[in-house]
Order: structure tokens, then C-alpha cells, then sequence
């Protein structure tokens, strides 16, 4: 007998051969079930062989029509869309299609349904009248190298056959072994229509909500990209019925058969319909399986899918076990995930419980971004195992890994995640989280009420001066590569990891993550527990907090006015101005800040102007310091009054305690901002200039709504309070220079 690798390169082969040939026959090619055929295709363990026998149930659909020994149930998958079939293909590759579904996409598991000539066409007819609006002409053209590219580094190889031509340099001409289970067959793809094609790509959960054909988060060249590659070959010629035209009648007779031979039991349409079968499809029970489709030649209505001799004895054990154990589809949570993992074909990437992961027939063509990955080995490239997610990820990240998208967090590997919906994915959580809680939990306090616990501690042992530990060395921060190796960036812990199971990782990395390159930096330190609290604080408040040292570089934030053509107005904790400084930049070099809450102009400096690193990354956004010479404090007095006397300025209120309404700011054409404040009556434009004449700066004041009685008072320390002349408008205008 030959060996299992053998018989389903065969197998493959052959499957290949029809494909391109496009008729090699009358019999069915077996379904292709790729959990099936990697890790159940066996006689050897009878319960082996009845859980492959269980996936092929999933798989085929079979519940959508047969009812469950006992009381048992499961679910049948989410039906296939085909409200918008005529888009995708045309009348003679559907009439091939549903008279013999492997001539068109071998290994389907679409079956073959005994269909006269005539009802092949009337049913083609119907699915081709399924159409949308047409949209316009996309302007998006495909490249067939992009698109060969995208297909052997995106991940499409774990699931479909590689092109061997396109197998990296590094390893070409090495001898690998051939894959354990055949690729599922892409021959469907050159039938479709060029851009519906794309489209599908794009979004194949909206045709195939069951998501065994995921979602790559394809933007719109990636698709085109990828249909190109697809089509590569250009369409084949199908010779399909040539029957009569798509009339009214023809349609409507499809649209019946639809509805009687009970396609809808597996497809939706244009609207609900009902299945018109008189004899409903009969239970699976030991009696009945060697009849139907479970029969070696199914006659009458049974749909043939083709199955061969393994498949079928895999079938009937798992039924078998289901008569004699009730319990068999009631399965403990760790048994649940592995049937989800195998169903959904997780294991074709991931690798959980020792079983599954990348083919090393295909490892190779999952590649790096970074070189420096490649000091990872095998964590470097390929997809991580999934032996305690369910303890390790937060619900919200299990959302963005499933259906919403944005959960990919090593940005060094090619491959992406691919969304799989929610409606498939979600219900799995509970039992995935059952399935690995850990027999003993680890405890650690969050509360951040603890004086130790305090996020510049976690900083600090983040960073690489005495008493860090140096995590930057591997992991990013934010928009910060490590210092080294690239491993993946820490900003998203808080949001992805259960703190537990962070604490469970840094006390022990090799027993959470064999083979990972993490020392056990916390193994024997006397203050861990309080440690990982610092460091979880930090990762937690990590958009408000300083990036450790290391990762910090001199002068990267730094306002540069010089370099632009127009000031820099920047608000800013600012020493000397107060929380509600409006700092002023100016490519002259000579910078200004008004202070909002006391409504006054406060500082004048020289040189270089702000640094804005507390303001934009620490939390309690330390006051900021000007960083040039000639810091000059203005008196703190206000300048509008209504009475001469020169009092002593420490006496004098300020802002609003001196009747004075900040209102804003507003930016000349030249980018000057000129501040707006009422006192009393009258409505105030105040703005400040760098002079070039005198080298110093020129203040204008604009006053509206005076009447007599009011004194200026400028902010030069010697200035001396003048009365205010208003127009018969009520208006002044008033300057002064400072030096």
C-alpha cells in the first residue's frame, strides 16, 4: 500500500490535471477537506478517523439537509451568497458548474446533482440573471508580478498550491518535502470575471460568510494585483450547453429548481425561498448509510460529492459514534477548539496541542520584512502557535484578529492574519477561554493604587540607563524600532494581553513560549511582583507617558521656527507663562508668549525657542522652558486701567480678577496670531511683532468701544500709564516698542 504522502500527491496531481484539462470526466474528484486529509485520513485510530469523519459532516454541509442521530446538533455553515453570481460568471461555466462542479473547481465540495441537460441550463440561466447594478469601469489595473508576489508572502500558499518558480533564492533547488495534504484547487478563479474577481478578493466574506475563504485585508491594487495572478492564463473556453435563450420562462424554471432541488439549503439568492422538496432528506443513522450520498454510486435524487473510500468510512464512524455516545458532539472546550481549528483549517498556519503549523513544503514562503528577524528562527517568519490564547488575549483583540482586522502586531513577517467573520469566530471564545485557564492562575494587582505601582518606575526598567532591564533592546514602542533585534513592539499590551497571563510570561518565558529568545530577567529578583505592576502601569498609560530612555533621541522635539517661513504658535505648560501659555516662534529668532489665564503678554526670549517633549509625550506634561538666551519675565500688571497711579505691581490683580475675558486668538496672513480680550467696555486686538528696525519687538494694541477715562500701561518695565484717546468711533490705536 503505498504511502499516505504518495497517494494524495497522487491524488493532487490528478485533481491538477483535470483542472487543466477541464473535463477529465464523469466521476466526481473527492472533496478536497484539507484538516481531513492532513490529520485523519487513517484506520489506524478509529476515534482519529470519526472526528475527520466529523469535519467532513461540518465541511460538506451535510446537517443543512440530514438530520442528527438522537438528539444531537450541529450547526450547519453560513449559506453561500449568490444574490450577485452573474457577476462573477457567465451562463456556460455555471451550466458546467452545476452539471459537474469538479469539471470547473476540482476537489469542490459543491456536489453533483442529477440534472438533466435542460435543467442544467435553466438552472445556469437563473444564477446568471443574479446581478447588481453595474458599477464603473475600475481604474484599477492589475500587475501579474505584483500579484504572484502578494500570493507567495501574504499567506495564500498555507491553504493553495505555490508556484515553485517563485520559491526565494535562499532555499531554491533544496529538497523539501512534499505537503501532507493537497492544496485546495484555484481553477474557479480563471472563470470569473476579471474585475468581479477582484472584488471578491477584496471582500470574500460577503460572498462565503462561512469564512473558509477569509479576508486579507486586500486594498483595491492588492486585489487587482491578485486577480491578474489568477488569470494569469488568460479564461478558458468552456463548451457548455447551448440551449435556449435567457427568456422569462427559462428563468423562472431555474428559479423553481433552485428552490426544489434544495440549493437553498446551502446557497442564498435574490430572496428567500423554501425548499419544495416532498421528501425530506433522511436521518443519519447507521440504517441509512448505504444509501444517498453516502452510497458508493448515489443514484435517484442523492447529490454525489464524490466521496471516495476513506472519506466514507470516516463519515460512517463519526455517525456511528454519535448513536452510540451522545456525548460525542458535546465535546469538552479543549476538544471544541481543536474542531474549530480543524474545520476553519487553522492548523494549515498555526500549530496547537503539537499538532498542525506551516508545511515546511510551504515554510519557506513565508518571508520577513526585516532581515533582522531572521535572528527568530522560525518565531521570526511563521505564524506563532496557539497553545494559550484563550488565557492570553483580551476578547477586544480576539475582535481584531477574527473579523475587524488591526490585531497583527509583528510587523516583520509578510504573512497578514486574515479575518475570518465574526459570526464563526465569536462563538468559539468561551470555550477557547475554558480550554486554557490554567489550573493555578497567577495573581497580579492592577489597581494602580499601590505606591509602587507608578508607570515611570515601569519606564525606567523598560530603558537601557542603570537599573533598566532593557526591554527596548528587542521590543518597539509606538513608532520606535527596537534597539535591535526586532521582536514585536509592546504599545499594544494593555489593549492585548490579559494582565495574568503577561505576569505568567515574564516570570517564566521558556515554559509559557518554548523555544522563545526571552531570558528569565524576573526569575529570582526579590521585587518581581511589584516590578511586572511597574511595567504593566507603564504599557497601560503608554500614550501618555515618556518613551523609555534609549528610544528617546536629543533635540527630536525640538520647535524649529527657523526652518519654517511662517511663526510657530504653540500652547504649552510654559515656565513662566503659566498652564495657559501661547508661545510664539519666530523664524527671526526672537519668540514671545502670552499668558491666556492672566490675559498678558509674559515672556520674550532669544535663539532657539520650545522643546515640546513634555507636551506631547508625558502626562503630567512638565512646564516647558524657552531654550534660547535674554529670557525676559514682563511686568505682571495689566495694560489697560482706569486710574494713572504707578501702584506696586505685586498689589495689582491680574486676569479675570481684574476684569479681564480671554476670547482667543486669531493668525494674520503672515501667521502672527493677534490675541483678543474685552475689559470693561472695550474689545482689545493685541499683538506683538519682532521688529527689525530696532532689533526688539513692536506691540500694537486695537481698542474699540472706549469711552474717556482709560490709561495704558505697556509691558516694558518702564513704562508709565497714558491716557487712551478714542475717535469719535470710540476707537484707538497704540504702540509701543520693547527691547
Amino acid at each position: 500500500m503505498p504511502s499516505l504522502t504518495l497517494r494524495v500527491a497522487v491524488r493532487a496531481s490528478v485533481w491538477l490535471g483535470c483542472a487543466l484539462a477541464l473535463g477529465c470526466a464523469t466521476a466526481e474528484a473527492a472533496p478536497v477537506v484539507p484538516a481531513f486529509e492532513r490529520f485523519h485520513r487513517t484506520d489506524a485510530d478509529g476515534t482519529a478517523e470519526a472526528e475527520g469523519g466529523l469535519v467532513l459532516l461540518s465541511e460538506l454541509n451535510c446537517v443543512a439537509c440530514h438530520r442528527l442521530p438522537g438528539s444531537a446538533v450541529q450547526a450547519p455553515r453560513p449559506r453561500l451568497a449568490l444574490a450577485q453570481v452573474g457577476d462573477r460568471l457567465g451562463v456556460d461555466s455555471l451550466t458546467a458548474f452545476v452539471s459537474h462542479p469538479s469539471s470547473i473547481k476540482p476537489g469542490s465540495l459543491m456536489p453533483r446533482l442529477p440534472l438533466a441537460e435542460g435543467q442544467a441550463r435553466a438552472l445556469a440561466v437563473y444564477l446568471a440573471s443574479l446581478t447588481s447594478t453595474p458599477a464603473p469601469a475600475s481604474a484599477v489595473t492589475g500587475s501579474v508580478e505584483s500579484g504572484k508576489h502578494l500570493y507567495h508572502t501574504l499567506g495564500c500558499v498555507a491553504c493553495h498550491a505555490p508556484d515553485e518558480s517563485a520559491r526565494p533564492e535562499a532555499v531554491a533547488g533544496v529538497v523539501v518535502p512534499a505537503p501532507s495534504g493537497p492544496s485546495v484547487p484555484l481553477e474557479l478563479a480563471r472563470h470569473y470575471e476579471r474585475s468581479a474577481l477582484a472584488r471578491f478578493l477584496a471582500d470574500p466574506l460577503a460572498v462565503r460568510p462561512a469564512g473558509r475563504m477569509p479576508s486579507s485585508h486586500l486594498n483595491p491594487q492588492e486585489a487587482a494585483d491578485l486577480a491578474a495572478y489568477l488569470q494569469r492564463e488568460g479564461r478558458p473556453t468552456v463548451n457548455g450547453a447551448t440551449g435556449a435563450a435567457a427568456t422569462p420562462a427559462l428563468v423562472a424554471e431555474g428559479r423553481r429548481l433552485f428552490s426544489s432541488l434544495g440549493c437553498v439549503a446551502c446557497h442564498t439568492s435574490e430572496a428567500p425561498l423554501e425548499s419544495t422538496s416532498a421528501t425530506p432528506a433522511p436521518g443519519l443513522t447507521m440504517a441509512a448509510l448505504d444509501r444517498g450520498c453516502l452510497s458508493s454510486a448515489p443514484s435517484g435524487r442523492a447529490p454525489d460529492f464524490g466521496l471516495d473510500d476513506g472519506q466514507r468510512r470516516a463519515l460512517r464512524r463519526a455517525i456511528d459514534l454519535m448513536q452510540a455516545d451522545p456525548a460525542f458532539l458535546q465535546p469538552e472546550p479543549r476538544r471544541e477548539v481543536a474542531r474549530f481549528m480543524a474545520k476553519m483549517n487553522c492548523y494549515a498556519c498555526h500549530a496547537r496541542d503539537g499538532l498542525g503549523g506551516v508545511e515546511p513544503a510551504r515554510a519557506a514562503f513565508f518571508e520577513v520584512t526585516d532581515p533582522g528577524a531572521h535572528s527568530l528562527g522560525d518565531m521570526g517568519n511563521l505564524p506563532p502557535a496557539l497553545d494559550h490564547p484563550g488565557r492570553k488575549l483580551t476578547r477586544a483583540w480576539w475582535q481584531k484578529l477574527l473579523w475587524e482586522g488591526g490585531g497583527e502586531v509583528r510587523p516583520y513577517q509578510a504573512a497578514r492574519m486574515p479575518a475570518f467573520g465574526r459570526a464563526v469566530s465569536e462563538p468559539v471564545l468561551e470555550a477557547w477561554e475554558k480550554a486554557d485557564q490554567r489550573a493555578e492562575p497567577v495573581a497580579i494587582d492592577i489597581s494602580g493604587r499601590q505606591l509602587h505601582q507608578r508607570a515611570h518606575y515601569g519606564r525606567a526598567l523598560m530603558g537601557t540607563q542603570d537599573g533598566g532591564l532593557g526591554c527596548i533592546t528587542c521590543h518597539g514602542l509606538r513608532d520606535r524600532k527596537s534597539l535591535g533585534m526586532p521582536v514585536l513592539p509592546l504599545h499594544h499590551t494593555a489593549d492585548r494581553l490579559q494582565p495574568t497571563y503577561f505576569k505568567e510570561l515574564l516570570l517564566n518565558p521558556q515554559a509559557v513560549q518554548p523555544g522563545t529568545l526571552m531570558p528569565p530577567m524576573f526569575m529570582g529578583r526579590p521585587k518581581a511582583d511589584a516590578e511586572i505592576e511597574q511595567l504593566w502601569t507603564y504599557l497601560k498609560e503608554i500614550d501618555q507617558q515618556l518613551l523609555p530612555e534609549g528610544l528617546l533621541r536629543t533635540g527630536e522635539y525640538e520647535l524649529k521656527p527657523e526652518t519654517k517661513s511662517r511663526p510657530i504658535v504653540f500652547r504649552t505648560f510654559l515656565d513662566g507663562a503659566g498652564l495657559q501659555a501661547v508661545a510664539v516662534g519666530s523664524p527671526s529668532g526672537r519668540h514671545a508668549a502670552f499668558d491666556a489665564a492672566e490675559v498678558r503678554w509674559a515672556l520674550t526670549w532669544r535663539g532657539r525657542f520650545l522643546d515640546a517633549l513634555t507636551t506631547w509625550e508625558e502626562r503630567a506634561m512638565t512646564p516647558a522652558k524657552p531654550l534660547g538666551d535674554a529670557v525676559t519675565a514682563l511686568p505682571a500688571w495689566m495694560p489697560l486701567t482706569r486710574s494713572p497711579d504707578t501702584a506696586e505691581t505685586g498689589a495689582e490683580a491680574v486676569g479675570a480678577a481684574a476684569g479681564y475675558r480671554y476670547r482667543g486668538f486669531r493668525l494674520g496672513a503672515d501667521g502672527v496670531p493677534t490675541f483678543h480680550y474685552d475689559v470693561g467696555s472695550l474689545r482689545v486686538e493685541d499683538t506683538l511683532r519682532p521688529d527689525e528696525r530696532s532689533g526688539g519687538y513692536r506691540r500694537v494694541l486695537v481698542i474699540r468701544g472706549g469711552t474717556p477715562g482709560w490709561y495704558f500701561r505697556g509691558a516694558s518695565p518702564q513704562a508709565l500709564p497714558r491716557p487712551v484717546t478714542f475717535n469719535a468711533a470710540g476707537e484707538a490705536t497704540l504702540e509701543e516698542t520693547l527691547p
